[in-house]
């Protein structure tokens, strides 16, 4: 269920691994689809905020569109991302 509005449409499709402090980098690793402009929940133990993605790279640094199941991609965060936490896809209403 997605925290920041109650509704069920989410799904997951990552966890991070790694997270950078500094830059404020997260690293998924992928169990699904993620794009440009999808917008997610990051949610574990202690972390819990929902973002829009921008900015994706690939494990060589290079920008990509969209990260598949199975890849790691890296991308800002608003907020720090502890490994561990998951990653929920949170879908338009409409798309159910």
């Amino acid at each position: 269920m997605c925290s920041s509005c109650g509704c069920d449409a989410t799904e997951p499709v990552g966890e991070v691994t790694h997270y950078y402090g500094k830059p404020m980098v997260a690293v998924i690793e992928l169990s699904g689809e993620i794009s440009n402009g999808d917008k997610i929940e990051v949610k574990g133990a202690t972390t819990e905020f929902v973002m829009t993605v921008e900015g994706i790279r690939n494990d060589a640094e290079e920008p990509v569109e969209v990260g598949n199941a199975g890849e790691k991609v890296a991308f800002k965060t608003p907020e720090k991302a502890r490994p561990g936490d998951k990653i929920w896809l949170i879908k338009d209403e409409g798309s159910g």
